[in-house]
């Protein structure tokens, strides 16, 4: 029986033995996997030797694969093993885009099968998605043209039947004949309606509606920023037939203002409306309903225009929004490429995004400015704004942003394409944007800069004053200098060091003592399983050799 137990255990140690002999297999196979490269467009003389010359003198290679054909010609692709990730990380900077036998080398680090199939049905994916643009000739123009005029007078037609059955059941024609055009000016742009038959831009004169005299229209409210003119139409629609129901736009910020108008059919409707109180709710919020005034009962409520012009105040800059937008078909636009409009596109739509936080504001005298290229610093970033920005300009700040976590062998950071640039009045950074946004003179005519207003966060910047004026407290030679707030400082750091070198017994057992027990019966939570808790351990560990080594190599 013991000669049984003793090959038993023999055989779980040896099982073990093999385990851990793979494990550390797979490490160092891991571990040489990070430092091996993948050299695209190689000419189709390279042969082992050459291409080992010219990688040798960045670090010891240990192995070359150049990829092969069935038939024995090259692909014009090959893998570089390196035995330190450095010593890669070094050749992919100093090779890649450099010639090599006549041709320009992709050089990069190697992702795994499984990573390259992803890229690969990603692009596949993104490559179906794209719409392909096709050159349309004049004809071609023009009839579309008279197609889109033919489809926007049978609108118009529809829309005026429409208002005429609405309005057979009002007592007074012509005022039913001045709220169709009101409502179609509503629901549809000024483009839409200036255009004659034959698709010609002209000037009509503005209808002026008397929704008001008739007592129908309804002022709302507190309604809920996510909800749409569906939502607030289906609660109206539950006192009386109604005419339309708009939520208000803002016009920078294109996002709801928590507001909007409902215009009844009829009176008795509105007024039973009005009287409903906390049971008139969209998507849960209680509206705050009111009778919709005449804009001259709002001039002489809040006093005369000027007065209530001077008054008015855009705290966010909202206006700024707009400041060097691109809009397709204006002259600004001739010569833009692709690529640029589209880029533009998201930059409007992301702006408009960040805008919907009320934290969010548009700075007065901070541009950012898109497209720059890939090499240039901060001190020639600065050089082109201090050109563009008038000889009075003084500029504060020119920043080139930088991805840290990509650093090249000197341990500066890639070049993210865009930049930060602070002046000291807001009609320099005006003048700045004028003078460089969307000029093909700059870079190139395919890729021209793309300058913006930039938008800032109300609690970041109240906290860099914040830092700003204590540290001129703490500067002997600024006016603002406190010799009390230096000496509190100096005293609070006194006290801190002597609490440190005090043996403390409970905080002692808080770092390394685990976690306290409690009397009763607890089971073992998700977060605390063993398995998992190990697993995370040896990440944790891992990733402090990795950064010690790293360390140590600079």
């Amino acid at each position: 029986m013991s000669a049984i137990k003793t090959t038993k255990t023999e055989k779980k140690q040896s099982i073990k033995d093999v385990l851990r002999q793979r494990k550390k297999e797979q490490k160092k196979k891991l571990k040489e996997k990070r430092a091996r490269l993948v050299v695209k467009n190689l000419p189709f003389n390279t042969t082992e030797e050459n291409l080992r010359e010219h990688f040798v003198k960045f670090g010891d290679v240990s192995d070359i694969h150049i990829l092969k054909k069935e038939d024995g010609k090259l692909t014009g692709c090959a893998f570089i093993q390196f035995k330190l990730v450095q010593k890669a990380r070094k050749a992919k900077h100093y090779t890649h885009g450099q010639t090599f036998l006549g041709r320009k080398l992709e050089v990069d680090f190697a992702m795994s099968k499984k990573e390259y199939e992803i890229l690969r049905y990603k692009k596949k994916v993104k490559e179906e998605i794209e719409v392909k643009s096709e050159p349309v000739d004049d004809q071609d123009e023009k009839d579309i043209e008279k197609i889109q005029v033919a489809e926007k007078s049978d609108i118009l037609e529809d829309r005026s039947d429409i208002h005429e059955d609405r309005s057979d059941s009002d007592e007074d024609r012509s005022d039913s004949d001045e709220e169709k055009d009101e409502s179609e000016n509503d629901h549809m742009s000024e483009d839409e309606l200036n255009y004659d038959e034959e698709g010609t831009h002209e000037s009509k004169p503005r209808v002026v509606s008397n929704d008001i005299s008739e007592g129908k229209t309804v002022f709302i409210k507190n309604i809920p920023f996510e909800a749409t003119n569906a939502d607030l139409e289906k609660c109206m629609n539950q006192y009386g037939p109604i005419h339309y129901a708009l939520i208000c736009v803002d016009k920078y910020t294109e996002h709801s203002k928590g507001t909007g108008f409902v215009k009844f059919c009829f009176k008795e409707d509105a007024q039973r409306m009005l009287t409903a109180g906390t049971e008139l709710k969209v998507l849960g919020s209680v509206l705050d309903c009111y009778p919709a005034l005449d804009q001259n009962d709002i001039a002489t409520k809040q006093g005369s225009k000027s007065k209530r012009e001077n008054n008015a105040k855009d705290s966010r800059n909202l206006y700024l929004v707009k400041e060097g937008v691109i809009l397709a078909g204006s002259k600004s636009a001739e010569g833009v490429s692709q690529a640029d409009m589209l880029k533009r596109l998201q930059l409007e739509k992301y702006k408009s995004q960040m805008l919907r936080n009320l934290n969010m504001f548009v700075s007065r005298e901070r541009l950012v400015v898109h497209n720059l290229p890939l090499t240039w610093d901060d001190k020639k970033f600065r050089e082109l704004c201090k050109k563009f920005a008038g000889d009075n300009a003084r500029i504060k700040e020119a920043r080139v942003m930088r991805n840290m976590r990509d650093l090249d062998t000197d341990g500066v950071g890639k070049s993210k394409g865009f930049g930060f640039v602070t002046l000291d009045s807001h009609q320099s950074a005006l003048t700045l944007l004028r003078n460089l946004n969307n000029n093909p003179n700059i870079f190139s005519a395919a890729k021209r800069p793309i300058v913006t207003f930039s938008i800032e966060r109300k609690t970041a910047i109240n906290a860099k004053l914040k830092r700003l004026e204590r540290s001129r407290q703490k500067n002997p030679v600024s006016k603002q200098y406190d010799p009390k707030l230096v000496e509190q400082e100096r005293k609070l750091k006194e006290k801190n060091v002597k609490n440190a070198s005090k043996p403390n017994i409970n905080e002692n057992l808080k770092n390394f003592a685990g976690i306290t027990g409690k009397p009763g019966v607890q089971r073992m939570r998700n977060n605390f399983k063993l398995s998992q808790q190990a697993a995370k351990h040896y990440e944790s560990i891992k990733n402090k050799k990795r950064k010690r080594k790293q360390h140590t190599t600079c």
